[in-house]
């Protein structure tokens, strides 16, 4: 698993005293309000520290950036948050540790592949899933999904024909 996780994109300062617009790629901006340090990089070598989270407004306040000028310098740029500081509720789990975790199909009575990337479509999370020669996205609703332990085993219950090969 990954330490460092995406948060967001950083985009253009708002008003004159250092705020930065920020895309949150979470959740929501709240999820981050207790995060204090954000990264400039996926190993977490440099950071920039949090002044201040405006969730209302979609802006962050860096120390060391408080005016237009040096806030406008972080432009562009994506930031990590460390996963140790966001403590996850019980049975709760980033999407990033999804990544390679089989998947086994109750119905069918085999595993259908491994879960390849968590995207967002239209406001619907999907899970990419493959085998290695073939993949279908999957719909994580409660309907058709029965347990899930990450790194370990998602257990689910497809529909005939929903991945390649249930078909009957």
């Amino acid at each position: 698993m990954r330490r460092y996780l995406e948060a967001g994109r950083l985009n253009a300062p708002r008003g004159l005293k250092g705020e930065v617009r920020f895309s949150c790629w979470c959740d929501s901006m709240e999820f981050l309000s207790g995060v204090e340090k954000l990264y400039l990089d996926p190993e977490g070598k440099a950071y920039l520290e949090v002044e201040k989270w405006i969730p209302r407004l979609g802006t962050v306040v860096f120390k060391g950036y408080g005016d237009r000028t040096s806030a406008s310098s972080l432009t562009g740029r994506t930031l990590w948050f460390d996963r140790e500081d966001v403590p996850l509720p019980p049975g709760s789990y980033f999407n990033d540790d999804l990544i390679g975790t089989p998947v086994f199909d109750l119905r069918a009575e085999r595993t259908v592949g491994r879960v390849l990337s968590v995207e967002e479509r239209g406001g619907q999370v999907l899970w990419e899933i493959g085998d290695g020669e073939k993949t279908f996205l999957f719909p994580p609703a409660p309907a058709y999904l029965v347990s899930v332990k990450p790194g370990e085993e998602i257990r689910v219950n497809l529909i005939d024909g929903f991945a390649p090969g249930t078909e009957d």
